[in-house]
């Protein structure tokens, strides 16, 4: 029989060091996903039929007091409206999510949906929350 090895322990453990590191890479990814760009806060309606996304859309925030910005980058004039719409891939299905505002102006939604549809976008939604 062997007696009690006395010495240096040159032996490390990397199973606890591996489980944290794992934890702290699943908080990250799950907070990042949640997190949308939002150049202005926006109150969304809410409503309980409210369906899932498919694909990435362009998403377009209408402010109460009806500043746009598209993909989380406040538009600086009117044209740069249109200028994202003309850079998308032509035959591709354009879809657009309108995030505006539960005060904004009816008449300032209307003039966006207009824009878009005369920019042939094919599926406009419109963003709420789910009760």
């Amino acid at each position: 029989m062997r007696g009690p090895i006395h010495g240096p322990i040159t032996d490390i453990n990397m199973t606890p060091f591996v489980d944290i590191v794992l934890v702290i890479l699943i908080v990250f990814l799950l907070t990042a996903t949640v997190m949308l760009p939002r150049t202005f806060s926006i109150a969304l309606p809410k409503a309980t039929q409210a369906d899932k996304m498919e694909s990435v859309p362009v998403i377009i925030s209408i402010d109460r007091d009806g500043h746009i910005a598209i993909n989380g980058t406040m538009l600086k004039q009117e044209t740069d409206f249109e200028q994202v719409f003309s850079s998308q891939k032509k035959g591709q299905e354009t879809l657009a999510i309108i995030a505006a505002d539960k005060e904004t102006r009816h008449g300032r939604l209307i003039e966006v949906i207009d824009r878009l549809k005369c920019l042939k976008v094919s599926r406009i939604g419109i963003e709420v929350d789910q009760k």
